[in-house]
């Protein structure tokens, strides 16, 4: 009942039907009042027409009774009491008019004479007592049983002048009077008896098989409506009492045939149901037609759909759609694969190549290096790395950048010929595939690249000569999978641009390192997220030279791994810059030392404490946003606070430096370049930073005491940052000779192991407890020696 077949049909056949029986309710409902309506009216009015036949029968044996009881003779022998003569004219009486019962009564009734032999004075005691009360009224009509048989009685006085006898006239109802009866109102008659509860038929013109059904509907007073496939009644009765006494009670039953009013109406609501029947049969074939029509076509969309779920768009499906309608359907689904399939293809080809190149990526080539290990054919890899392709971008915009990418990509294909196994990595990194059969010796083929790759470019009207360095990993010397090759091949790529070569292969052993590497970064990023104290801050304090207060700190990051121990800063903050992991560390960094430095002022402490931020946060414009934040919920004032950035970081992009720094600078906060002297900023850029101090770098401190060269970089660096109105520190102080030597030359302020080592933040009150009271301790000694 689920399938589109079985609801059309059931619905087909549901809808006929409905109508049908609508229609037969309707016609059974109107033409069943109508018929009902009619044969009421033909029973009333035949009622009527009855009782004025009856009425007008009885005046005419009244004249009839009238005749004999106005004879002059008669009244001499009733009044003689000459029987004979009584009887005589009773008899010459009823024979002129055709009586069936002519009889004489006394004034109370008794029986004098009669017509029929059987009815002697004292019998019929109940035929005695009809006609007393009819004496009693003075005469009348009425009717009275005779054995067994029905009359039609008139009593009339004999008046001689005062009543002294009752004449009575008796005309029996038999069938034949039944039927003219009967003819004359339209019914059929039945005269009955009614004695102690028990009705007789007397007189019908029914048969005895339907006069029961007859008599038992006169006990309804209106025709109701005949209902189908039932049983109903086959006449509508209405019952008139013609006469009543204590023991009997005369009547006539007046029946209308139903069944021929109804005749017509069953016939036509047979054809009806016939028409219907057959309407159905015809709406269940065409509704089968018509489902199949639909279905099957259907059908066959479903198996279409079904191929193109399972990627097979070209598979030819015979139409078979019946409608213009269903035939547009299989055309727009053809229609539709073929699209899906163009779409599809360019989506694999989108997810199997770089969208600016055309060249495979990542893992499409992945894939294509594990069919050729499969096939055990020697090859290399190489990896392929632009050197300084972000200065292009920076200078000629990065539409010449991306031309200059399409075109390595065109030279690579170039250079692998039929064999196009080239990737591209990132920005400007390439991998290419190269076959022993092609290039035996891996060397000589990487230098033919090389002279391909950088033969001069010429890019609008720019001409440009790229740099290149190389990385190979080969199978299967270097690796047995394509991730373990892939991977090698980007260690030896690395290897080659940090150490500025043009060439490298892969090293054995080379790959612990790089899995170390991936080691920490995922324990780092897992350090991050739990905050389980493996990472912790030390606060290295900084000293005023002039006035030999501690009033600033350095805050510095330490990891304590729960398997390697101790971990260089130096080595994991530089593989947190390359992951991408350096803006999570140095938000986590930025809000330990805001919350420390809140406690330390809290309790009575006047420190500022500095942070240091890497070139990747100086791109973050939400960085000034997140400090703020911190700042509000602390309630730490701005001046607590000092950014450090590497003179290396600003340079990268100064101007974008710059405009962070200002924005620092405009909210109170303090900016220190970080191991100035070391990097490649200008006087001019220096001059345009919003700084307001410079640290030394301990390259030229450490041995200060003990080199001239660094006592004169140290002196100039000084004077420069003084007459730019800029404080200078100097870390790396790590003897008393060099605090002098840096006090006499006027730095500012010192850094180093000479005055503490980085502290744990719970041991930094009690330093500066300590310092302040060995200070106190100094100037009270300076006082006495002075006074002596």
């Amino acid at each position: 009942m689920n399938s589109l077949r079985s609801r059309i049909l059931l619905l087909c056949v549901i809808a006929v039907s409905a109508t049908a029986l609508a229609i037969l309710l309707a016609f059974w409902i109107t033409t069943g009042e109508y018929i009902r309506s009619q044969v009421n009216d033909r029973v009333e009015n035949a009622t009527q027409v009855f009782n004025q036949l009856i009425n007008t029968r009885e005046k005419q044996l009244i004249s009839s009774a009238e005749i004999l009881t106005s004879d002059f003779g008669f009244k001499q022998a009733v009044a003689t009491k000459d029987s004979a003569t009584i009887t005589s004219a009773l008899a010459n009486h009823g024979e002129r008019i055709n009586a069936d019962l002519m009889l004489l009564t006394d004034v109370e009734g008794n029986f004098l004479a009669s017509t029929m032999p059987g009815l002697l004075p004292g019998t019929h005691q109940q035929s005695t007592r009809l006609v007393q009360q009819t004496i009693a009224a003075g005469g009348g009509a009425s009717f009275i049983e005779v054995d067994g048989s029905l009359y039609q009685m008139i009593l009339l006085p004999v008046r001689a002048p005062i009543p002294i006898a009752f004449a009575a006239v008796g005309f029996r109802m038999d069938d034949r009077l039944a039927k003219e009866l009967s003819q004359l109102s339209g019914l059929e008659v039945t005269f009955i008896s009614e004695r102690d509860g028990t009705e007789t038929a007397m007189v019908s013109t029914l048969d005895d098989q339907v006069l029961n059904a007859a008599l038992s509907a006169a006990a309804d007073v209106e025709v109701s409506l005949r209902l189908p496939f039932i049983e109903n009644s086959h006449f509508s009765s209405r019952k008139l009492y013609l006469a009543e006494n204590a023991a009997e009670t005369i009547g006539v039953v007046l029946s209308a045939s139903l069944d021929e009013a109804y005749l017509a109406f069953d016939e036509l609501r047979d054809n009806i149901l016939l028409i219907a029947l057959t309407l159905l049969l015809l709406t269940i074939i065409g509704s089968v037609v018509v489902s199949r029509n639909l279905t099957v076509p259907l059908s066959q969309l479903v198996d279409i759909v079904g191929d193109f779920a399972r990627g097979n768009y070209r598979k030819q499906h015979a139409a078979d759609a019946g409608t213009s309608e269903l035939q547009a359907l299989f055309n727009a689904f053809s229609l539709m694969g073929d699209k899906i399939q163009e779409r599809e293809l360019q989506i694999t080809y989108q997810a199997q190549h770089d969208s600016l190149t055309g060249l495979m990526n990542r893992n499409t080539l992945q894939q294509r290096i594990s069919s050729l290990i499969d096939s055990q054919h020697e090859f290399f890899l190489i990896g392929i790395n632009i050197r300084g392709f972000k200065n292009i971008n920076d200078t000629f915009g990065q539409e010449v950048g991306d031309t200059v990418l399409k075109n390595v990509a065109d030279r690579l294909r170039q250079f692998s010929g039929n064999n196009q196994l080239n990737a591209r990595l990132g920005a400007d990194e390439f991998l290419l595939v190269v076959g022993r059969h092609i290039h035996p010796d891996a060397e000589q083929g990487c230098k033919q690249l090389l002279q391909l790759l950088c033969a001069q470019m010429c890019v609008g009207k720019i001409d440009l000569s790229l740099n290149f360095c190389l990385g190979i990993a080969e199978f299967p010397q270097h690796a047995d999978t394509a991730e373990k090759l892939m991977r090698r091949t980007s260690i030896a790529l690395d290897n080659a641009r940090s150490e500025g070569a043009i060439l490298r292969f892969y090293q054995k052993g080379a790959d612990d390192a790089h899995l170390k590497r991936l080691k920490i970064v995922n324990d780092l990023k897992a350090a991050l997220a739990n905050n389980d104290g493996q990472l912790f801050m030390v606060y290295q304090p900084k000293m005023n030279l002039r006035s030999g207060m501690v009033d600033k700190m350095e805050s510095l990051i330490r990891w304590i791994h729960p398997e390697d121990g101790f971990i260089p800063p130096d080595t994991f903050i530089e593989l947190a810059e390359q992951s991408g992991l350096i803006t999570i560390l140095t938000d986590w960094v930025i809000e330990q030392v805001i919350r420390q430095t809140a406690m330390w002022v809290q309790s009575g402490y006047i420190i500022q404490s500095a942070i240091n931020i890497s070139a990747q946060d100086l791109e973050r414009e939400e960085l000034l946003t997140l400090v703020e934040s911190f700042l509000q919920e602390t309630g730490l004032p701005n001046h607590h606070l000092c950014f450090e950035l590497t003179e290396r970081d600003m340079m990268q992009d100064a101007d974008k430096a710059v405009a962070l720094m200002q924005g620092f600078k405009e909210r109170g906060f303090d900016l220190s370049v970080d191991d100035y002297g070391i990097g490649q900023s200008s006087l001019s850029k220096l001059k345009q930073m919003p700084v307001s101090e410079i640290k030394i770098d301990k390259s030229f401190v450490l041995t200060l005491d003990q080199s001239d060269t660094d006592q004169i970089i140290v002196r100039s660096t000084i004077e420069l940052g003084h007459n730019f109105h800029l404080k200078v520190i100097a870390e790396g102080v790590e003897t008393q000779a060099s605090q002098d030597i840096l006090h006499a030359m006027g730095c500012d302020y010192i850094q180093g192991y000479h005055l503490a080592r980085p502290l744990a933040a719970k041991a930094v009150a009690s330093w500066l407890d300590e310092h302040a009271q060995r200070r106190a301790l100094a100037n009270n000694g300076a006082g006495l020696q002075e006074n002596a």
